[in-house]
């Protein structure tokens, strides 16, 4: 009987001693690349994905495309050969994603009447998977999502409560490898809205008339220069609502002051600075007017048509 034990536990060690060594071997002819994107100059987003495009044509392969990856780090095996990655964070509900299949074509995209949260891609040109070996790469995230801050002061009315706005002229969507929008993207731009809805607080009366303020964040992919007005009709339109039920509507004319802004940061809004633009609202004979102020950026300032 201990014979037949003995012999028992000899075969069952052998066994899985072969079984280790052939996991140990598991790769084949694979390798691992492992991604440890540097975020030192953003807060790391939850979940994200990463895509592994073949470099010969640029289409997508069927590895990595976990969409609830780490941010931090991932590591994949992959078939011995070279790569393009592109990777993005997904938790955001508030855009989609379209184009995936080419690296080159991939796109995100804005749903309609919402503005996107905070939207990075990072990317690695040349991924070359070693034999059995591992590579790392450490890529920079792009931050995608540009920022505007519109302050507004309201005079000449009772009881304002709730202010409704749009502008137009925004990016409906951009390439996720480069940030750019596309030829669809530009033709679009200029029927495509940013909208927000802000409530309005009682300030500091001025002498006897009342002032009411409020601050609406604009997010967007970016916005297209009006170029004067030459290229479209760029417009802020303005809905004022009073506490008996009351609206009054009135539109500003954007063109010369984007489009001063724009130029001032070479054909686009920055992506590391926040644009905060302040306008003054007035209800004068039943009569909404508005009018931008002056506006300002990083450290700088500016006025209509000028900047310092």
């Amino acid at each position: 009987m201990k014979a037949l034990v003995f012999g028992w536990l000899i075969i069952t060690i052998a066994t899985r001693s072969a079984c280790t060594e052939r996991a140990l071997d598991y790769r084949g002819d694979d390798g691992m690349v492992v991604i440890t994107p540097d975020w030192s100059s953003f807060a790391s987003p939850s979940s994200a994905c990463y895509r592994f495009y073949r470099a010969d044509d640029g289409k997508k392969v069927n590895y990595g495309t976990d969409m609830f990856a780490s941010a931090e780090y991932f590591s994949v095996v992959l078939p011995v050969g070279d790569y393009h990655l592109l990777a993005y964070n997904t938790n955001t509900n508030d855009v989609t994603f379209t184009g995936l299949e080419e690296r080159r074509l991939a796109e995100v995209c804005l749903i309609p009447g919402m503005q996107p949260g905070n939207i990075y891609s990072w990317h690695v040109d040349n991924v070359d998977i070693p034999l059995q070996g591992t590579v790392r790469y450490t890529p920079v995230p792009r931050r995608l999502v540009k920022q505007m801050w519109l302050h507004f002061q309201v005079t000449g009315m009772e009881e304002a409560t709730i202010q409704n706005g749009k502008l137009n002229g925004v990016y409906p969507s951009v390439f996720l490898l480069s940030g750019a929008p596309s030829e669809q993207s530009i033709s679009a731009a200029p029927v495509t809205n940013a909208e927000f809805t802000v409530a309005l607080t009682r300030g500091k009366t001025r002498e006897t008339e009342l002032v009411y303020m409020a601050s609406a964040e604009i997010r967007l992919l970016g916005l297209l220069s009006p170029e004067y007005g030459i290229s479209y009709d760029s417009r802020l339109y303005l809905q004022v609502h009073n506490s008996s039920g009351k609206t009054y509507d009135t539109s500003v004319n954007m063109n010369r002051i984007l489009t001063d802004i724009i130029n001032l940061y070479a054909g686009e809004l920055p992506v590391d600075e926040t644009i905060e633009v302040n306008i003054n609202v007035n209800l004068l004979d039943m009569v909404l007017s508005a009018v931008v102020e002056s506006w300002t950026e990083g450290s700088g300032e500016g006025y209509i048509g000028t900047h310092k």
